[in-house]
């Protein structure tokens, strides 16, 4: 995978980034938290583009990105709503439960959100305007995941190459024990 998004990929995010926003803060509820929907559900795809790309042009699936879409962001919002729900510990403890009315308002619960240099970089660049429309949008928006989807791929290989190298040694010290005698 290279560092740079192929335009077989900024094409298809040009498509679809429109409508994956209006889902996102129809899921979501709001703008502020729908970045992280969709931007997620983008480096996903940008993950497997190889392979989508396979399935496009040698097995004859040509929605096959686009399915994967559909399924990343059905995934990504169940996933979102599920974080969001308070967990239930029983049902017939509130009867036992005293409720304290604090004397300040209770503020809501903060959510934790981890957010990439990528996508706070993001606000600065600076959009050309081709005819009043944005035409860098969908360009950033590509590069910002397919970076996000370099870095989970760079970062796998390392996980991988430490297990072998660990493996290895294993092996090794294991041959290299003097045999006990008896």
């Amino acid at each position: 995978m290279t560092s740079e998004p192929p335009a077989g990929y900024v094409a298809f995010v040009t498509e679809h980034l429109e409508p994956l926003r209006r889902d996102s803060v129809r899921v979501v509820g709001g703008e502020e938290d729908a970045d992280h929907l969709y931007v997620d559900v983008l480096t996903d795809v940008a993950t497997r583009w190889p392979w989508l790309e396979l399935q496009r042009t040698r097995l004859g699936q040509a929605r096959a990105a686009d399915d994967f879409l559909s399924r990343v962001f059905r995934r990504r919002s169940e996933r979102f709503w599920l974080d969001e729900r308070p967990q239930e510990d029983g049902a017939g403890d509130d009867a036992l439960q005293i409720t304290v009315t604090p004397e300040r308002p209770q503020e809501a619960p903060q959510r934790r959100v981890y957010v990439s240099t990528a996508v706070r970089l993001a606000p600065m660049v600076v959009p050309r305007r081709r005819r009043g429309v944005f035409v860098a949008g969908p360009v950033s928006e590509a590069a910002i995941a397919w970076w996000h989807a370099y870095e989970n791929i760079r970062r796998r290989r390392l996980v991988y190459i430490g297990f072998v190298v660990i493996a290895v040694l294993l092996a090794l010290a294991q041959f290299a024990a003097p045999a006990s005698e008896i």
